[in-house]
């Protein structure tokens, strides 16, 4: 895994953020609850991000984040999936914007942090596996 590369999908991950904020138009009250859940799940995805991007600290702390952040977002796509199939944002589909964020490096990070720790993860937690969401 390349350290730069990581970076640049945290930095992009924090600019795709900052877009869906700005392009906000209009949230209808039947997709409010939908879009708050999915601003906090990107909130507590990328909180530690501008730290990890300023600071050079060991390649295991922007590893762990990265970790974190590509299982976050899996994570959060189940949940759209799951509770908000049909909720929208500017005419398009919770889960299809946050499909555009990036996921380069999944599953090399995944594998680093089973080596690292030697705990086995699981693809997910759900009780349905989806496909699409494998990496």
């Amino acid at each position: 895994m390349d350290k730069i590369a990581l970076r640049r999908d945290l930095a992009t991950a924090l600019t795709l953020h900052i877009h869906l904020l700005q392009e906000v138009e209009e949230i209808s009250e039947e997709n409010m609850e939908a879009f708050t859940f999915m601003m906090r799940s990107f909130g507590f995805m990328l909180d530690r991000a501008p730290a990890v991007l300023y600071e050079e600290k060991d390649e295991d702390d922007l590893n762990y984040m990265m970790f974190q952040y590509y299982s976050l977002l899996t994570e959060l796509k189940y949940n759209i999936l799951m509770s908000f199939p049909y909720a929208t944002l500017n005419g398009r589909r919770l889960l299809e914007l946050a499909e555009d964020f990036p996921t380069t490096y999944e599953k090399e990070l995944k594998n680093w942090w089973e080596e690292k720790t030697g705990l086995h993860i699981e693809e997910t937690k759900q009780t349905i596996l989806i496909e699409d969401f494998s990496y």
